[in-house]
């Protein structure tokens, strides 16, 4: 068999991890870092994973070493080897090192044509997707003073530097493969989880279906991998059936995926006739080799797009006449996909709620009723434990009977500040800490982190903040579900929130929280 050795991003569990490779270096168990120099890592020692310092190396670099490293001892090694290396970076934060932070002039950099900077019409505004459009297409770091066009152009200058010091270091492994001797012998694979909507269509990051999202590179090089480029529709999990493939191997029974052998050498096309895609409750994807019906909401949201003659998906062409029997022919096929992988409205009902949701109505805000089977566990005092979160904002604010709506919104804002403590963002167990102070309690220990009722409001308070996902509570997330539990919670609109409805609004993202995973139906 192969020896297999990973370095880099891991965000599975130290469990899964130790069944899956043999040597380790490098490992970060986590999502996004907060930083890219300083990430916290583990090696594998004795079958087990160990934590260490990595010093002040960058993440790309500190990644790109281990493999080095280990490709090196691999020279004279009988086994064959599998090396994995999922880097951080070009995530955020957005920060090349040294000459890398400069490398590209803004003034040259030219935007895609459905940047919301350019397109501000086509700001993506459906539940479930990531609503990037008020930012104008800022970025982080940018100039304040700059039009939106500018800033967009400042922050995509320093994206596309730290593309390229992940280049620079792509090369190094490669330089690596061939400077052993192994480059002949080992076949390469460059592929992404996912693309980067940086304010295209409106959209921040991953959380949408657009083509910038959804459509990423995948090469294959090296040994027995002939040159040429092919249009086929392919998924990441076809990586495996063709590496089998390729190295003339036997496909697990029971694998997902086809193997693309047949394309990379010439004597296939194509593997399937249709791609599928989705994201959270409310947006479909399905596509062929020029048109993609995009669902948004539902079939009243329907867009069609000629991907040969609008690549960057500006024209919907959904309200032509012409495009009646094709819409019908694509949402067939739509729905064959929805059933082939189990895509049922209950399993994104489960979904929603595993993610502090309501289903069909994006996350909850406030004052909604845990839903069944995804709940706070029975045991939690949710009325009373809003109520003394309620007590304590009021407190601080030097307010009894309640706050305007604006100060309720400052409230939130400035706990989070302290929280984060000078960082970007707040972490869970930073919220924990947090309203461990706020609410004065004395919490337990449980598999090294803190529990009890101050351990309860922070998880709840970060999946109803969350937007994205990634587990990083931000400033603007804090500010817009504030803005949200502002209007929801004052039910008599008088513009101002009592400490009944300020407690209702707390209640009621306790109730939303999703259960620990050990008490789930």
């Amino acid at each position: 068999g192969y020896h297999t050795f990973a370095t880099g991003k891991w965000h599975n569990g130290e469990l899964s991890f130790e069944n899956s490779f043999d040597e380790a270096e490098a490992v970060f168990f986590g999502g996004a870092a907060r930083s890219h120099i300083g990430v916290p890592v583990h090696r594998m020692i004795a079958g087990l994973m160990v934590p260490y310092d990595s010093g002040e190396s960058f993440s790309t670099e500190l990644f790109a070493d281990a493999a080095i490293e280990y490709i090196e001892s691999r020279e004279k090694a009988d086994k064959p080897f599998f090396c994995y290396i999922p880097v951080t970076a070009p995530h955020s934060p957005v920060t090349p090192p040294g000459k890398w932070a400069t490398m590209y002039d803004p003034e040259k950099i030219t935007l895609p044509p459905n940047h919301v900077a350019l397109r501000p019409d086509l700001a993506l505004r459906e539940r479930g997707g990531s609503r990037g459009g008020g930012r104008g297409g800022r970025g982080r770091g940018g100039d304040e003073n700059a039009s939106p066009v500018e800033r967009a152009k400042q922050d995509y200058a320093k994206y596309y530097g730290l593309i390229s010091h992940l280049d620079h270091h792509v090369g190094r492994v490669l330089d690596t493969l061939e400077k052993t001797g192994q480059a002949d012998n080992t076949i390469v694979v460059l592929a992404t989880d996912h693309g980067m909507s940086k304010s295209s269509h409106g959209a921040s990051g991953k959380n949408n279906a657009y083509e910038h999202t959804s459509r990423v590179q995948m090469v294959f090089s090296g040994a027995t991998v002939p040159n040429g480029s092919s249009d086929a529709l392919v998924y990441l999990y076809d990586i495996y059936p063709t590496l089998c493939g390729l190295a003339g191997l036997p496909t697990p029974d029971g694998v997902e995926g086809k193997s693309l052998a047949g394309i990379i050498r010439g004597k296939a096309d194509k593997v399937r006739e249709h791609l599928f895609t989705a994201y959270m409750q409310d947006q479909r994807t399905i596509r062929d080799d020029r048109w993609k019906l995009f669902l948004r909401g539902g079939d009243d949201r329907v867009a069609l797009y000629d991907l040969k003659n609008d690549p960057h998906e500006l024209n919907d062409l959904a309200k032509r006449p012409e495009q009646a029997k094709r819409i019908d022919k694509l949402k067939s096929a739509l729905a064959k996909a929805r059933a082939e992988y189990g895509d049922t409205d209950e399993a994104v009902a489960r979904l929603m709620r595993s993610r502090g949701g309501r289903p069909g109505g994006g996350r909850s805000g406030g004052g909604g009723r845990r839903p069944s089977g995804g709940g706070a566990p029975p045991t939690i005092d949710a009325t009373g434990l809003a109520k003394r979160v309620a007590e304590k904002l009021l407190d601080r604010a030097e307010a009894e009977s309640g706050l305007a709506k604006r100060g309720f919104e400052s409230a939130w804002a400035e706990l989070h500040t302290e929280w984060r403590d000078g960082e970007s963002a707040t972490s869970r167990n930073d919220l924990i800490r947090g309203f461990v102070g706020l609410l004065g309690d004395q919490t337990t220990e449980r598999s090294g982190r803190p529990s009890g009722p101050s351990a309860v409001v922070a998880r709840a308070f970060s999946y109803a903040t969350d937007s994205d996902g990634d587990r990083e509570i931000t400033a603007g997330e804090v500010q817009s579900a504030a803005k949200k539990w502002a209007s929801d919670g004052d039910k008599n609109a008088d513009g101002r929130l009592s400490a009944a409805e300020i407690a209702s609004v707390i209640e009621g993202f306790i109730q939303a929280m999703p259960a620990p995973r050990g008490r789930r139906r």
